[in-house]
Formats: structure tokens, C-alpha cells, sequence
């Protein structure tokens, strides 16, 4: 497998002291887990993490903010505005529950949240001028309501188009999938840069660019964009299992139904090497 290295990435979280950091929950039976997001979210986070999770010795509550389509500046205009348009998806007990037109700030009183993510929308994932200020604005925001104060804010890093995708977005880097990469990259280095309280990355997006280079091929959504329900959300939960309890999903025993071991084994492989591409693995986990 061809891993990709995520050079500037790496050296901003060198730099922070973060590649590597180890989160923990406010217990020692729970981990409490929120994306703020949208359908890149979904796909990262709604299925398989927990199980992952569980087979792992770690019990998670698993959140997901949901606005379809939206990134930063959409999130934060709503915010603002005092609006409820939030989709709030839940998984406790491995059970998922989808509460309709919620605020940001009640979801995040919801639960102590040990880890909060945020993440850019896709086509513009790669465009650092569209993240300023609105991912300021959305920091201090969520840091101002979260009610555990060792909680943790990440930055999800999603995954370049399909290389025939017809997104109207991919006009942005030449329709050309590593250009798009290349840019999603350099756009998450610089916002980590520019925020130290950006504590850790989840690398979904160099995750699914080393799976591509596998047997798995360039198969790995369902529509150029949105991953597939299979191989390609698994590739992206076996990512935030490791970024966000330090166990890697290599040897993980569970995988999506129609799945065999050989592609579990080149998916669990995939977000990992990411992870390395992070400057290290993480430390082993309290759990």
C-alpha cells in the first residue's frame, strides 16, 4: 500500500504537541463522542464505529449535529440566528435515535461530550478561504457551552471525490481527485495552525486516499462523493476509532455484513497507516 504522507498536516500537529495525544473520558466506562457535521459526518460516524468501539473495550455515546449539504459558514449563520435546524443523531447502547430541527447548543448540553468534532463541507474542504471566520466563530461557540471542561475539539479531515465523480463542487480542484486531496490537506493544516485549540485531526480523508491504492481500488463510494455502506464508512470508522481511543482497528474482528476478511484487513490497515502519517501512533488507551 502506497501511504500517503500528510507533510504539513504533521508538522502543525508536531508543532501543537497533538499527534499522538490521547483522549479520555469523564469515566471509565464511557467515552462520549459529537461530530458536528453533516452527510461526511454520517458516513464517518453512525455505523460500525460503536462496534468497533466495543470490541475494543470502550463504550461510546456517539453524537452526530447533522445539517445535510452545510459546512462552517451555514453552521454558523444558523447558530447566530438562534435557529433550530439541526438533526440530532444519537447512539447510545448501540441503538440510534434521530431527533429533528434541534440548536447546536442544546445538543451540546446534552451530555458531558469528552471529544467534539467540526469539519469543512466537502467541496469547499479544500478551499482555506472559505473556512475564515466562521470556524473561529464555531470554536469559541462550542467551547463557551460544552460542560466538560477537559473536553477535547477535533477537526474531522474528509476524503477528495471520486476520480469520475460529477459533484458540481470538484470544478474547484480541476475534477482531479489528488489535486483535491493535496488541497484538503493543506486547507486542515492551515486551520490547525491557525487554531491551537484544535487539539487532534481525524485523517478519514488520507484513509480513504490509502485505500485507494489497495486491491479496494477507487470503489469506494456510493454516488462519486458519499461513501459506500460498506468498505468505505468502515474505513472511516476504523479512522476515528484510533484517533479518538488510541486503539487501532488492525485485528478487529468485527466488519460490515457482506465484508470479507481480506478487505476488513486492507480497510483496518488504511486508517491506521493514516494515523501513522500523523507523526506517530497514538499512546496506548486508558481503557
Amino acid at each position: 500500500m502506497k501511504r500517503f504522507v500528510l507533510t504539513l498536516l504533521t508538522a502543525v500537529l508536531v508543532l501543537h504537541g497533538m499527534a499522538g495525544a490521547r483522549l479520555t473520558g469523564t469515566d471509565t466506562d464511557t467515552l462520549r463522542v459529537l461530530a458536528i457535521g453533516n452527510s461526511f459526518s454520517e458516513d464517518a460516524v453512525e455505523q460500525y464505529l460503536y462496534e468497533l468501539a466495543k470490541e475494543s473495550g470502550v463504550e461510546l455515546i456517539i453524537g452526530n449535529a447533522y445539517r445535510g449539504g452545510q459546512g462552517l459558514e451555514s453552521h454558523w449563520r444558523e447558530v447566530r440566528s438562534g435557529n433550530s435546524t439541526f438533526a440530532y443523531r444519537k447512539i447510545v447502547g448501540g441503538t440510534k435515535t434521530d431527533t429533528k430541527d434541534q440548536g447546536l447548543r442544546t445538543i451540546i448540553a446534552d451530555e458531558p461530550w469528552d471529544v467534539i468534532t467540526l469539519q469543512q463541507v466537502s467541496q469547499d474542504s479544500g478551499r482555506p478561504e472559505t473556512y475564515e471566520p466562521f470556524l473561529g466563530y464555531l470554536i469559541g461557540y462550542v467551547r463557551a457551552l460544552a460542560t466538560n471542561p477537559n473536553m477535547k475539539l477535533g477537526f474531522h479531515q474528509t476524503w477528495a471525490y471520486a476520480k469520475d465523480s460529477t459533484h458540481g463542487g470538484f470544478v474547484h480542484y480541476g475534477r482531479d481527485q489528488m489535486v483535491m486531496y493535496t488541497a484538503i490537506v493543506d486547507a486542515v493544516g492551515k486551520a490547525v495552525a491557525a487554531h491551537a485549540e484544535l487539539s487532534f485531526v481525524v485523517p478519514s480523508g488520507t484513509a480513504i486516499q490509502n485505500a485507494r491504492t489497495t486491491a479496494l481500488g477507487d470503489n469506494l463510494t456510493r454516488d462519486g462523493y458519499h461513501l459506500d455502506y460498506g468498505v468505505g464508512r468502515y474505513i472511516a470508522a476504523c479512522t476515528w476509532l484510533e484517533a479518538v481511543t488510541g486503539k487501532t482497528a488492525v485485528g478487529r474482528k468485527f466488519r460490515p455484513q457482506g465484508t470479507d476478511e481480506k478487505r476488513a484487513a486492507l480497510c483496518q490497515q488504511a486508517a491506521h497507516d493514516a494515523m501513522v502519517s500523523l507523526g506517530e501512533t497514538l499512546s496506548p488507551s486508558l481503557y
